[in-house]
C-alpha cells in the first residue's frame, strides 16, 4: 500500500511538472476545445486518437499502453506532439523509447508526424526533457547548438518542426509575457514571505539567474547550501568577466533562514525557464533576464525598464552602425547598450564572437548605484559580453567620462521624484558633453519638459549649439504598471546651431504593438513603430501620426502643435459617439430627480451673452466651420462660492457629462452645445442638452445655423480623439481645435441619429420613472406626450420646457 501510494504521489508530481513546462511555453494545458492537451483518461472521447495507440503493447513497465499526453491542434484535433512521462529522472531512456518507437511510430503509421517528447522527473526534483522529430526516415533529436534541447517547444516552433523536411535545430524563444508575469508574481510572493525588502528583490533574482547560468544548474538545493552556492557562482561570473569590483554588489543574505527554504522553489521556477541549459549566443537569457526583471520588483530600486522594442526603435532612428561608439550616461540595467549591440550585429552581419570583440570598447555606460551597475553587467554577461565598458560611477564626476568621444547617445535618465533629484535636463547636457560634433542623442524625457514654460530657457539654450531633429510622443501606458508618467523621445544633433528653416520630425506613437491586459503589456496588431521609423528616415508626412515642420518658438517642442489632424474613420467615430451617449445617459440616470423638475428659464443663446465670437477664420468641414467657439462664463470663475440650487453647472470635469453640480445661478445658456475643458480633464468633451451654466475653464462650441444636431456628437468625439495634444500647460484653445476636420458622411450622420433615438427612449423611461420628486406626475405626463424621435432633431428640450411652463 505504501509503495502504491508513493508511486501515485510521484505520478501526480510528474503531471505537475508537465503542466509547468507546457505553460512556460504558452501552451494551454486544458483539454479541447478550450485547451490543447489530452491526458490518458481523456482519450476515450477522441476515438481517432485512442485507436492509433490501441495496437501498441510494448510499453516498458506498468501502464495501460497509452502515452501520458498528446498535444493537439484544437481546430483539427490532429496530434502535434505525443508525450511520455516518467516520475524518476533515471527513467528518461524508457520515456524516449516509448515516446518515439511506440507512440510516435504509431502516429507515423496513421499518417501523422507529431513530435515525440520524453519527460522524466517531478515538479520538485530534478527533471530531463528530450524532443524528437520525424525526418521522413527516422526519429532525430531536436537540438540547440548541436545539443539536445531541454525544453518543450512552443506551439509555433512545434508546428514548424513537425514538417519532416524542416531543420531539427531550434533557437529558444522567450515565454509569453503573461507566463513571465505569473512566475514573477510567485517569486515576489516567495521573497515577500522571506521578509526580503522590495529594493533587494531584483538583485536576488539576478544573482540566482546568473548563478544558475554560470554553474549550469550545479547548485545544491538543500537549505544549508543553496544561498552560499548562489553567491559563489554569481561572484565567479563577475570575476570571469573582469568585473571583480561588482562581485559583492549582488549578494544573497545567507543568514535569511526563510529565504534558504523558499529559494528551492525560486530555483525550480528559473530552471523551468531553461536558465541552466542555454548559452548566451542567441540572446535568450538576456531577453528573459530583462523581461522577467520588469515584472520582478518594478521600480523598487528607482529604475524603469525601457521596453526593449522602444530601445531598439531609438537605436534604429539613430542608425547605430558597427563602428559607432555608443554612450549611456545613466545606463541602469543596460537595455540601450544591448539594443546598440544587437543592431551592430545585425547591420554588420557579425557573429556573436565578433560582436563581443568589437563592442568591448564601443559600449560605454555609467551608473552610480552599485546594485544597478551590477545588474547591468549581469545583463551583459548573460549575453556573453560582461567585459564591456560599464562602470559603477557618477557620470557627472567620474574622471574617465568620454568627453567628445561617442557617436551616439541612447538613454532614459532617471525621472526626478523630488526637487533634490537630478533633473533630466542635466543628464541631457552631460550626454551632449560625451558626443562628438554631429553626433546623435536620443533620450526618453517626460513630456512636461517639452512644453512647460519654466523649461523655455533650457530648450532655447539647446538650440543655440545643437539641432533639434525629432520629438516623438510615446504611448501613455508605456511604463505601466509601475509608472504613469507620459514620455517622448527627443533627438538632437550636437554642435550645429538649429537653422531657422530646418524641418523637425514630430510624431505620435499611438500603438507600439502592445496593450495593457491585467497589468501586463501583451502584443496587439497595428504597431506604428516601423511606420514612424520609415517616415523619419524618408521624410514623409502622415496625417494624425507624423509631420515635418519648422520649429516655432511659441509652440515649443510639443508634437501636438505640429502634427496635422486626421479625419477619423467610421469605427473611431462610432466608438467616440457611443462613449459620449453612454456618458449622457449615465448622467441622466444619476440626476433624473433633478433634471425632471427643472423649472428654470430656457436660457439664452450664448452668442447673445457675448459681443461676438472669437475670430478663428476657419471654414469648411472643420470644428470652426460648423461651430462658433467661445470661452465659458467668467461669472462662474469662482465656483467655490456658489450656493446650492437647482441650476446645472458644467465645469472641466471629465466625468458625469462634465457636471459640477446644481447651484443657485440664473444666467443659463440655451442648449444644445459642446463643452470642452481647456484645463483639468483637457479636451474631454461632452454634449450638453440641458440649460446650464459653464465655467470659464471650458470652451463652448455653439453650432452655427444649419449644423445638424448629430454633428455635436461627432465634433465632441473628434475633440476627444485629439486630446493627446493638450497636456502640461498646453491648454485647449479656440485656435487649437478650430481646424480639426470633421467627417460629414450622410450615412454616418444617419447612424448617429439612430444611436441618439435609441438613447432618447432609454432616457425618457428613466425620467418618467423618477418617483422621488414632487413634480414627477406632471413630468411623466408631459414626457409621455413627446414624440421620442424628436430628440434627434434637437428640439425635445424646447417642447419639454414649454410643457413644463404650461
Amino acid at each position: 500500500m505504501t509503495t502504491r501510494f508513493t508511486g501515485r504521489v510521484a505520478e501526480v508530481r510528474a503531471e505537475h511538472l508537465l503542466t509547468e513546462l507546457l505553460t512556460a511555453q504558452g501552451w494551454d494545458p486544458r483539454r479541447p476545445p478550450n485547451g490543447e492537451l489530452l491526458r490518458q483518461h481523456e482519450y476515450k472521447d477522441h476515438p481517432h486518437l485512442s485507436g492509433i495507440f490501441k495496437a501498441k503493447s510494448g510499453k516498458i513497465g506498468a501502464g495501460d499502453g497509452l502515452p501520458e499526453a498528446v498535444l493537439i491542434d484544437r481546430e483539427t484535433l490532429q496530434p502535434i506532439a505525443v508525450i511520455e512521462a516518467k516520475a524518476i529522472v533515471t527513467d528518461l531512456p524508457k520515456a524516449v523509447h516509448e515516446a518515439t518507437e511506440l507512440y510516435g511510430s504509431a502516429c507515423i503509421a496513421a499518417g501523422f508526424t507529431p513530435l515525440a517528447i520524453a519527460l522524466a522527473g517531478t515538479s520538485e526534483d530534478e527533471f530531463a526533457v528530450r524532443v524528437f522529430k520525424w525526418n521522413g526516415e527516422k526519429w532525430r533529436p531536436v537540438t540547440y547548438d548541436d545539443n539536445p534541447i531541454g525544453w518543450i517547444p512552443n506551439r509555433a516552433d512545434a508546428i514548424r518542426l513537425i514538417v519532416p523536411t524542416a531543420p531539427a535545430e531550434l533557437r529558444p524563444s522567450v515565454p509569453p509575457p503573461e507566463v513571465l508575469a505569473e512566475r514573477a508574481n510567485e517569486i515576489n510572493r516567495l521573497l515577500r514571505e522571506s521578509k526580503v525588502l522590495d529594493a533587494l528583490r531584483p538583485g536576488i533574482v539576478a544573482a540566482t539567474m546568473l548563478a544558475l547560468w554560470q554553474s549550469k544548474g550545479n547548485i545544491r538545493k538543500e537549505p544549508g547550501c543553496i544561498l552560499a552556492d548562489i553567491n559563489a557562482a554569481c561572484s565567479q561570473a563577475f570575476w570571469g568577466s573582469g568585473k571583480a569590483d561588482l562581485a559583492k554588489s549582488l549578494v544573497v543574505d545567507v543568514a535569511n533562514a526563510e529565504l534558504a527554504v523558499k529559494m528551492r522553489r525560486i530555483v525550480v521556477i528559473l530552471e523551468r525557464l531553461n536558465v541552466t541549459v542555454l548559452t548566451a549566443e542567441h540572446d535568450y537569457l538576456g531577453q528573459l533576464y530583462e523581461t522577467f526583471f520588469r515584472y520582478t520588483g518594478g521600480n523598487t530600486i528607482g529604475q524603469f525598464f525601457t521596453p526593449r522594442h522602444v530601445a531598439a526603435f531609438m537605436a534604429d532612428l539613430c542608425q547605430v552602425g558597427p563602428d559607432d561608439v555608443v554612450l549611456d550616461p545613466a545606463c541602469g540595467t543596460g537595455g540601450f547598450l544591448i539594443s546598440a549591440m544587437n543592431r551592430m550585429q545585425r547591420i554588420g552581419k557579425l557573429s556573436r564572437t565578433q560582436v563581443v570583440d568589437r563592442v568591448q570598447k564601443q559600449l560605454i555606460g555609467f551608473d552610480s548605484e552599485p546594485q544597478t551597475a551590477a545588474l547591468c553587467v549581469a545583463n551583459m554577461i548573460l549575453r556573453g559580453d560582461g567585459t564591456t565598458g560599464v562602470h559603477r560611477g557618477n557620470s557627472f564626476t567620474v574622471v574617465d567620462y568620454p568627453i567628445g568621444s561617442a557617436h551616439v547617445v541612447l538613454m532614459n535618465p532617471p525621472f526626478p521624484h523630488k526637487k533634490t533629484d537630478v533633473p533630466p535636463e542635466k543628464f541631457i547636457n552631460r550626454a551632449l558633453d560625451g558626443l562628438q560634433r554631429r553626433g546623435m542623442l536620443a533620450t526618453i524625457v517626460p513630456q512636461s519638459i517639452l512644453v512647460k514654460r519654466d523649461k523655455n530657457k533650457w530648450r532655447e539654450s539647446l538650440l543655440i549649439k545643437n539641432t533639434l531633429e525629432a520629438v516623438i510622443v510615446l504611448p501613455d501606458e508605456l511604463f505601466q504598471p509601475y509608472a504613469s508618467v507620459n514620455t517622448a523621445v527627443l533627438i538632437l544633433r550636437k554642435g550645429i546651431a538649429h537653422p531657422s528653416n530646418h524641418e523637425v520630425f514630430f510624431a505620435r506613437v499611438e500603438n507600439d504593438g502592445f496593450r495593457m491586459k491585467k497589468g501586463v503589456r501583451v502584443e496587439q496588431e497595428g504597431n506604428l513603430l516601423p511606420v514612424i521609423e520609415a517616415a523619419f528616415l524618408n521624410h514623409h508626412n502622415i496625417p494624425g501620426i507624423c509631420s515635418w515642420a519648422q520649429y516655432n518658438i511659441n509652440a515649443g517642442f510639443a508634437p501636438g502643435a505640429y502634427i496635422q489632424a486626421r479625419i477619423l474613420d467610421e469605427i473611431q467615430v462610432d466608438d467616440g459617439v457611443l462613449a459620449l451617449i453612454r456618458s449622457r445617459t449615465a448622467f441622466v440616470a444619476h440626476h433624473a430627480h433633478q433634471l425632471v423638475t427643472l423649472n428654470e428659464e430656457r436660457g439664452e443663446p450664448y452668442w447673445k451673452k457675448r459681443q461676438k465670437p472669437p475670430p478663428t477664420f476657419i471654414t469648411g468641414q472643420t470644428i470652426g466651420g460648423y461651430f462658433e467657439i467661445f470661452y465659458g462664463q467668467k461669472a462662474l470663475h469662482n465656483k467655490e462660492e456658489l450656493l446650492t440650487g437647482t441650476s446645472l453647472i458644467i465645469s472641466s470635469s471629465g466625468i458625469d457629462n462634465g457636471c459640477y453640480g446644481f447651484f443657485d445661478f440664473d444666467a443659463l445658456i440655451q442648449p444644445p452645445f459642446v463643452t470642452v475643458p481647456s484645463t483639468g480633464s483637457i479636451a474631454e468633451a461632452h454634449v450638453q442638452e440641458w440649460p446650464c451654466g459653464v465655467t470659464d475653464d471650458c470652451l463652448i462650441l455653439v453650432p452655427k445655423k444649419d449644423t445638424p444636431h448629430e454633428m455635436l456628437y461627432i465634433a465632441a468625439a473628434v475633440v476627444r480623439s485629439e486630446g493627446w495634444r493638450f497636456s502640461y500647460g498646453r491648454k485647449a484653445t479656440p485656435s487649437r481645435i478650430a481646424g480639426f476636420p470633421l467627417p460629414t458622411d450622410a450615412s454616418l450622420i444617419a447612424r448617429v441619429r439612430r444611436y441618439l433615438d435609441q438613447a432618447a427612449q432609454v432616457e425618457l423611461t428613466i425620467l418618467a420613472n423618477a418617483e422621488d420628486v414632487i413634480d414627477a406626475r406632471i413630468a411623466k405626463q408631459a414626457l409621455a406626450e413627446i414624440d421620442k424621435s424628436e430628440l434627434v432633431r434637437g428640439d425635445i428640450l424646447n417642447k419639454k420646457l414649454a410643457l413644463w411652463e404650461s
